[in-house]
This record gives structure tokens, sequence and C-alpha cells, in this order.
């Protein structure tokens, strides 16, 4: 009977491989084959790369070699854990006497060499634990379609079946690790890039992902129209208005609701919503070419736009208003330095000069990256948030302005419509500030 349940298990676990294997895309195969690999061959490479201790014969050992001979020390190798993914190979090692962090690194380019792999990243995340990051391909030059849709075309996920409480994958970084944005924990961001950099590409996720959320009520306003269109039917308010004076009075619903939801605080005893339903939505306000407003002519309008947008930035995030700007050039003439405060979320695409993006990151002279490079490609950028403890170059997933359009026309075959289309496109004169 024994020797029966073995062999079922061992059934069950080789099995629970193949189907990974083949569920798996074909870059994802290639590492699982290298992973195999690099376990195979550790034992006898590991000795050559340096990277192994040797334990000194106890009195068992002296008592067992015959005489005339010196007992011989025992080797020992760390431990190999593997785990494969579409851009390569993260291999975890224990540490032993003499082969830590500093032993793995100087042993770098024979595990390169060795494994196969273009770059190799060697990290330390705790003690007695060594990380090998081995690349196949760079995550940066990885096209990643948008996890919304799939490739033919339909949607992975049904209008309201997420929440404020589900991650948006936004994309990975340089390093591979999943970029997410959960709404509900997080606070205020800003997108920022020049023209034809990929801001569009992040922001047609964020909106994508938070319009099939059911406790998200989305705010557009976007006088460019860029990112509003797709949403136009199903966003509970949307603007495209160049003039700030619908701006402003959209500003004042949103601050009405926040003063509305502060007698809730007494009731449930707290200082801050947390909870999101279909009754208490999360609000989530986008802004497209906030330039267009914070930098209007009519001294008037601007200053009252901008006194109704620094009392969100302030306030909002305790009220469930999540508040994300988009800008070419988020400079002290765009926003002020109390609002550029408040957007803990920072995406940086490709500016022009290093000043554009000190904006952004006061310390980025600092950094080891930066989005002052004409040869950052599109989708590409500089992202600091959520757990990220630093700037990290992010490659964004992809996700188009016509897939924007397929999700919410299943949104509106849903019942989920609010309004119609203009019968004519709104006018986008060419002065409208960049």
């Amino acid at each position: 009977m024994v020797p029966e349940a073995i062999a079922g298990l061992a059934a069950v676990y080789g099995g629970s491989k193949v189907t990974r294997y083949a569920r798996a895309d074909r870059d994802t195969r290639a590492s699982i084959r290298q992973a195999y690999r690099i376990r195979r061959r550790w034992r006898r490479f590991a000795p050559m790369a340096g990277l192994f201790a040797l334990q000194a014969p106890g009195r068992l050992a002296a008592l067992r070699t015959p005489d005339g001979f010196a007992p011989v020390p025992k080797t020992l190798i760390p431990t190999l854990k593997t785990r494969p993914d579409r851009f390569g190979v993260t291999v975890t090692a224990n540490t032993l006497p003499k082969v830590g962090l500093t032993a793995w690194r100087s042993a770098e380019e024979s595990l390169r060499d060795a494994w196969g792999f273009p770059r190799v990243k060697i990290s330390q995340p705790k003690p007695g634990l060594v990380l090998v990051r081995g690349f196949r391909n760079e995550p940066l030059d990885t096209h990643t379609d948008s996890v919304l849709m799939t490739s033919g075309g339909d949607l992975c996920f049904q209008p309201g079946e997420l929440t404020s409480e589900d991650p948006i994958f936004l994309g990975f970084t340089e390093d591979g690790e999943p970029v997410r944005l959960n709404l509900r924990r997080s606070a205020h961001g800003l997108i920022a890039g020049v023209t034809r950099s990929g801001k569009s590409i992040t922001t047609n996720t964020l909106l994508a992902a938070a319009s099939l959320m059911r406790d998200v009520r989305m705010v557009v306003i976007d006088p460019n129209l860029a990112a509003a269109a797709p949403w136009w039917r199903t966003a509970h308010t949307v603007s495209s208005s160049v003039q700030p004076d619908e701006p402003i009075e959209i500003l004042r619903e949103i601050r009405a609701e926040m003063e509305r939801r502060a007698g809730t605080f007494w009731a449930g005893r707290t200082d801050r919503i947390e909870t999101f339903s279909e009754e208490m939505p999360l609000i989530l306000l986008v802004i497209d070419e906030v330039a267009n407003y914070t930098r209007h002519p009519d001294k008037k309008k601007r200053e009252a736009f901008e006194a109704e947008l620094s009392a969100i930035a302030s306030q909002g995030a305790k009220y469930g208003v999540r508040l994300w700007l988009l800008a070419q050039k988020p400079s002290a003439d765009v926003l002020t330095t109390a609002i550029r405060t408040n957007l803990s979320s920072r995406i940086c695409h490709r500016v022009d000069t290093t000043e554009d993006f000190l904006h952004l990151f006061p310390d980025g002279r600092d950094l080891d990256v930066t989005a002052a490079d004409r040869s950052m490609p599109p989708g590409v950028s500089i992202a600091s948030l959520g757990d990220m403890r630093t700037p990290s170059r992010m490659r964004s997933v992809y996700l188009s302005t016509e897939d924007c359009w397929r999700i919410n026309d299943a949104m509106c075959a849903a019942g989920l419509q609010i309004r119609e289309l203009p019968e004519s496109a709104p006018s986008m004169p060419f002065d409208a500030a960049a």
C-alpha cells in the first residue's frame, strides 16, 4: 500500500509540473528548462565557482578513517531553489560560512557564463539567503499585454467584477518585479511625460481597470479628449471643456461630497474612509493636461481652480477621493508645491530636461535612473508607488485605445451607460496647453 501511495504522490507531483509547462508561454518554457539544467549541474559547478565551504571532520570521521590517513573535510554546497518566469530564473540559495553575498558576487561572471544569462543581479533579501536573478529577456524590452484583455480581444473581467481592493497591474520593473496599484490603499498620483512618451498607455490601464470596479466612481476631466473619449458614456462625470468653469464646478461638487462624507466619521468613529461600496464608492478623479487650467490666462478662474484642486489634494484621500493628475511638465508654474507634495504615487515617462525630472523626484540627482533621456522608449518610465523602496524603471503593460472602447462597449451592453456619445466631437482648439 505504501509504495502505491508514494507512486500516486509522485504522479501528482510530476503531473503538476507537466501541466505547468504545458500552460506556460514560450519564454517561460525556456526558463523552466534552464532552471532544470541549473539544478542538475549545481553540485558539480559550485566547487568550480568557489561557492562551497569545508567542514572540519568530527571525532566520528577520525574513528572511521584508516590508520595513517588524515580525515577528509566534508564539502558543503549551498542548496538551491529555482523559480522560472518569462524573463528568466530566480535562484534562492542559503549562505554558508565564508560563502555569503561577497562570495556570490565574486562568482557573478562564472554564474552568468555557466547558466547562460546575459545579465545577473545578486542581492541578499535577508540574512542567511542570497537571491540570484538571471535574465534571459530584459523586462524593459519585453512587450506585455494588459491582463484586462485576451489576445483575441475579449474581456478577462466582466463589468463590476473587480473592486477597489483588487490591485491594478501597471507593468514590470527592470528587474522583472510586477508593479501594482491598489486604489483603496493608495492616495493621490501624478503621471508626467512629453508627447508620445507613453503617458496614454499607463493612463489607459488605470482608467480601464477602475471602470470595471463596482465600488469606484470615475470622474474624468480632459480638455483634449485623449483620455476621456473611451469613457464618455460610462464615467460618472466627464468634461472636455477647455475653459476652467465646468471643471471648477466638478471640483466643487467633489468638495461638497467630501463634506457630506465627513458625517460618517462620527458614526464610524474613525478619521478616514477605508471601506468602499456601491453606496459609498471610491471617487477616482483624473485630470489630463492639468496645465490647461493651472496656467489659464484668466487669473481669477485659474486661482479658483487651484484652490479647489489644492483642497482635494490635501484632504481628499481620507474622504475616499483619489486624485491623479497628468501633465507634460509638472513644474512650479503648473503645480504648486503644496499640490505636488500630496501626489505620493509618481510615474515619469520621458521628459526633456533634468529639471523636469526633478519636479517629480527632488532627489533625482542621487538616483541611478532618470527620465531625462531621449533614448527612453515609449511606455518606459521611472515609477515610485506602493511599497517600492526606491524609484525604478518600469515598462507599462499595453492596452490600446481600441481595447478601451471594447471594454466600454461591454459596459454599455451590461446596462452601465450614463450618457450618449456627442453627435459631433467636442472642439479641441490648437492653442490648448500641451
